[in-house]
């Protein structure tokens, strides 16, 4: 295996754990992944550090809310030793956490976000961390 095929697979990996424990809300796994100077771009604000992206992951919505992101491509390139760069797509659904047995049902105005990350990762003592993400939203549900 070439040195950028293991890194693409451990930065694979890094993503799916990242939106795994993301739609769990399990945030100390989800800061774990993240450099603890790095800069996370979402909702139209730069975070720099742990403590500053733990902010806004604790503001999200609560257990009242399913929500899931599903990881429709992934694209690493400008690898070296120590980093890399990515591009990741992904499909977001959001909805009321049902009261009973059953799926949560997605309303249109939440249903089926498309979002596309832009990564930057750096290895530290052989972890992959993301170092810089930036969020930007392709489509979102019409209003209307």
């Amino acid at each position: 295996m070439t040195l950028e095929d293991a890194a693409a697979w451990a930065l694979t990996r890094l993503n799916t754990a990242f939106f795994h424990h993301y739609d769990r809300r399990e945030y100390d796994a989800v800061l774990d992944l993240f450099a603890p100077d790095a800069r996370y771009e979402v909702h139209g604000r730069t975070l720099g550090g742990h403590a500053e992206i733990l902010d806004v992951l604790n503001a999200r919505s609560g257990p009242e809310q399913t929500i899931r992101h599903l990881v429709a491509g992934q694209h690493f390139h400008t690898i070296t030793d120590t980093t890399a760069q990515g591009a990741i797509t992904l499909i977001a659904y959001s909805g009321p956490t049902p009261a009973d047995e059953g799926p949560a049902r997605y309303p249109a105005a939440t249903a089926g976000h498309i979002v596309e990350l832009a990564d930057h990762y750096r290895a530290e003592r052989g972890r992959w961390k993301i170092a810089k993400r930036s969020v930007d939203m392709i489509l979102a549900p019409a209003t209307d």
